[in-house]
């Protein structure tokens, strides 16, 4: 009992030691959380595999044992963007392409119905960083490097009830932190209330809008799953999460729309679980992500038709307003398939796939060039290591490729775009490694 509280705790530590970063794969989500997830594309909410079945459906806690988990994955995203500004076609690639994001969980059974535990992950993805190497001008035009970084981390203490031998329930109070930056937009002040004060990068030009250093933020929300046994070889999963409500961010509320507030999107999925033969079950999950209900996310970017007009007055406004410029992203469904094959005592092998549309239109191609997640299809593969030949201890790893995507659109003429002298354009494709180690009590 005393080592497995000592293992927990390195495992917490190891968590906010490591930088929080970035891992966008469905808009700023990621396609899964812990690698035996992550190996089956995330079709887990009726195949709980460890203590990080809560970041999905928490009633799966009941159904993994008494166990730690802790994961470290290596992402690498690879973004480049084309901006049309001036009329020319100013391109860059992303600076930043590799970061390390921790993950784990914790479960215990407090009697033969109720179980408990914790789970900790991250959401990231608006994580780039553009040189100036356009004859020292960033591709929005200004004599800087230009990017953003927002991260988010989650605490999810869980409880899960066994209503019978065939279902459960189950509730995650979900505790989120989030941080951000911004820098090189000082050629976007003009598109807030206070303007550019005695021009772009002065002192008030840059205030509530960048170059302002980090900010964070805390907010609530509570996630609910159901899980249900059907059969001896089908097993159904349920859950929605709320809204998680965050503080705004105060540096930058002439930045994000209803004066920087930037809450966690609702979201939920469904799953089936089969048994198809004694070693192999496959997974198939739905999962929405409602980004249409948070306004710095869903609201229209800049006008993107002709005319020398950046702000539509009936759908945009002035930036950091209630009806303030966004990142356009539409609601998000993505559809997941996974397969497990139990091969011996020490080893299981797993795949998947998933695909989705990306959420971002040609018309807000703009602000996106700050958030190029326009992924669509994944590919995923992993296994299972159990040393001992034991259901004690095991190594997990996971490896995914996000297929290459773009999308181009206009390049506003309010900021300088030419009609027929190009388009602006972003792309990206993803590779990860996750290693996770577990331990059952």
């Amino acid at each position: 009992m005393k080592s497995s509280k000592h293992l927990l705790a390195a495992a917490v530590a190891a968590t906010f030691m490591v930088p929080m970063s970035a891992s966008a794969t469905n808009g700023y989500f990621g396609i899964a959380y812990g690698a035996k997830a992550r190996a089956v594309a995330g079709a887990s909410t009726a195949l709980p595999q460890d203590s990080m079945a809560a970041a999905v459906n928490p009633a799966g806690m009941a159904h993994v044992g008494e166990r730690a988990d802790l994961n470290v994955e290596v992402f690498s995203p690879i973004r480049n963007a084309t901006s049309a500004m001036g009329g020319g076609n100013l391109r860059s690639d992303s600076g930043m392409n590799g970061f390390i994001i921790p993950s784990g969980g914790y479960v215990r059974n407090i009697d033969d119905q109720l179980t408990a535990g914790i789970t900790i992950y991250a959401n990231g993805g608006m994580n780039t960083s553009y040189d100036n190497d356009n004859g020292g001008f960033n591709l929005f035009g200004a004599q800087t490097t230009l990017g953003v970084d927002l991260a988010q981390l989650i605490f999810a203490p869980t409880i899960a009830y066994k209503l019978n031998d065939n279902h459960t329930v189950g509730a995650s109070l979900l505790v989120g932190y989030q941080r951000f930056k911004a820098y090189g937009l000082q050629n976007f002040c003009a598109l807030k209330a206070s303007g550019c004060g005695t021009g772009p990068g002065s002192a008030v030009g840059n205030s509530g809008l960048t170059n302002q250093g980090y900010d964070d933020a805390w907010g609530y929300g509570l996630r609910v799953g159901w899980q249900g046994k059907m059969s001896d070889n089908v097993t159904l999963g349920a859950a929605y999460s709320s809204k998680i409500y965050m503080d705004e961010f105060s540096k930058y509320d002439e930045l994000f729309a209803e004066q920087g507030d930037f809450d966690i999107p609702a979201n939920w999925s469904i799953g089936i679980a089969a048994k198809v033969t004694p070693k192999t079950t496959v997974s198939f999950d739905i999962q929405q992500i409602d980004y249409s209900d948070v306004k710095a996310i869903a609201n229209e970017g800049p006008y993107t038709a002709n005319g020398g007009v950046v702000l539509d007055v009936v759908n945009r406004g002035q930036l950091g307003t209630d009806n303030g410029l966004g990142f356009g992203w539409d609601d998000m469904t993505i559809f997941k398939l996974g397969m497990v094959y139990e091969h011996d005592a020490h080893f299981t092998y797993r795949l998947g796939v998933s695909h989705t549309e990306q959420p971002i239109d040609k018309n807000n191609i703009t602000f996106n060039i700050l958030a190029p997640a326009v992924v669509e299809n994944h590919v995923t593969a992993g296994f299972t290591y159990r040393p001992t030949g034991k259901d004690d201890n095991e190594v997990n790893v996971a490896f995914m490729h996000a297929l290459h995507n773009e999308e181009r659109g206009d390049f506003p003429q309010g900021f300088g775009g030419t009609p027929g002298a190009g388009q602006s354009r972003i792309g990206m494709y993803q590779n990860a490694v996750e290693i996770g180690y577990s331990w059952k009590f």
